[in-house]
């Protein structure tokens, strides 16, 4: 198994749609932890469609926003061709070579680390973000919640785990079926990364964890997430230092 293929343009038309949580659960959560972007320099890294790019410019934030898939980058750029203080390239999050250092306030990656095929490439990627960084600066990261990974079937996606499948495992890959704001679902490949891994990239990128945010939806979230009652995503707050 591969990981989700977004030179799809089938698989990326269904994703547009947007999982569920992103605009109940995820995106209220990611704004909340970040706080006053006004005028702050954000990177956006793995910015899929751009819509959490875009919602940061409505806030005052001057955002790049970079991602692996020239597709991506392509439907970014024609939807947003007319927003100022945003921006789009086509980039591999383990090479920001295009960026310079010390440049960001804050950092965001929302579910990119579950798409990266190697240890080596995720531990480059925390080497780059750190790069790129302001040295007050903060890398804001989400991934699936570990208790949420274990369970088969969650209030909003399932999981099939493939041959050789253990949390402990690093590389560890599963399919992941999620439900879409207009009731379908998209299915991903992803990858497996524990949680000890993430805090030893961090610490080898000098950066730590000062805040693991386990959201819950919004009030204005439908009514059938009442039931909410297992986190299916996870917020790691993180300082460079």
């Amino acid at each position: 198994m591969d990981v989700s293929n977004y030179k799809d343009s089938e698989f990326l038309e269904k994703y547009k749609k947007a999982p569920l949580l992103h605009p109940f659960v995820v995106f209220p959560a990611l704004h909340k932890a970040l706080g006053d972007v006004k005028n702050k320099k954000v990177l956006d890294l793995g910015c899929g469609s751009g819509d959490f790019s875009h919602s940061l410019v409505e806030r005052g934030a001057n955002v790049i926003g970079v991602d692996v898939s020239e597709k991506w980058i392509d439907i970014c750029k024609k939807e947003y061709a007319n927003v100022k203080n945003l921006g789009f390239f086509v980039a591999d999050g383990s090479n920001l070579k295009q960026l310079a250092d010390d440049t960001f306030d804050f950092v965001v990656m929302n579910m990119v680390l579950l798409n990266v095929p190697t240890l080596d490439k995720v531990k480059k990627i925390f080497q780059e973000v750190s790069r790129v960084l302001k040295k007050s600066g903060q890398l804001i990261f989400t991934d699936l919640h570990p208790l949420a990974l274990m369970i088969e079937k969650t209030l909003c996606e399932s999981q099939t785990y493939l041959p050789g499948f253990s949390y402990f495992k690093d590389g560890s890959k599963f399919k992941s079926k999620v439900k879409l704001t207009d009731g379908s679902e998209i299915e991903f490949g992803d990858i497996h990364w524990t949680l000890e891994t993430y805090t030893r990239c961090l610490s080898d990128s000098k950066m730590c964890i000062i805040r693991i945010i386990e959201p819950q939806p919004i009030n204005e979230a439908p009514s059938f997430l009442k039931d909410y009652k297992i986190p299916e995503h996870i917020i790691l707050v993180c300082n460079k230092h």
